[in-house]
């Protein structure tokens, strides 16, 4: 968890000590992502009681940024939440290295009869813009693009740029 928050903080900006103590109180996104680290740890703690501590860090995100990151889902390295407010990352979620989500983002399960609960994958790279809905068992490609207020349920190809409701590819890159 440590080289997680390291990476997270040379994430947020680089520099030395003093650089990384008003990078805690300035940045809004790299507070959100410690404080998921540290609840997801204390989470999957042996300890009842630090069990019940994670559950102080989940009120911090909904209190003060009405973010919901469940501690089901895997952040990866290098995540950035640009304007981190109403972001709500499902207990299935896996995103992978260096994506941005904007604000109001939803990642979830689609709710679909007979599927269950099945959650997005999101690849290396992704760039998912302000009030995306990304729904079900869907892979979004490394260094894809989901447009604003889009709906996605299907999966996005690697290089491409999705928009509209529900999202169609608008371009790829060769």
């Amino acid at each position: 968890m440590i080289k997680l928050i390291i990476s997270d903080f040379k994430t947020n900006g680089a520099g030395g000590v003093l650089t990384y103590f008003v990078i805690y109180f300035t940045n809004a996104s790299f507070r959100l992502i410690l404080n998921y680290r540290i609840g997801y740890f204390l989470m999957n703690s042996n300890y009842s009681v630090l069990r019940l501590l994670s559950n102080f860090y989940r009120y911090r995100q909904m209190t003060k940024r009405c973010c919901h990151i469940s501690y089901h889902s895997d952040l990866g390295r290098g995540i950035k939440f640009p304007h981190p407010l109403g972001i709500v990352i499902g207990e299935g979620v896996v995103i992978k290295d260096n994506v941005q989500i904007w604000q109001h983002v939803t990642l979830g399960s689609s709710g679909k009869k007979g599927e269950g609960l099945t959650y997005p994958t999101i690849q290396d790279g992704v760039k998912i813009y302000t009030g995306a809905v990304l729904l079900g068992k869907i892979n979004v490609g490394a260094n894809a693009v989901v447009g604003a207020n889009s709906v996605v349920n299907t999966d996005v190809p690697e290089n491409s740029v999705v928009a509209g409701i529900p999202a169609k590819i608008i371009s790829t890159a060769n």
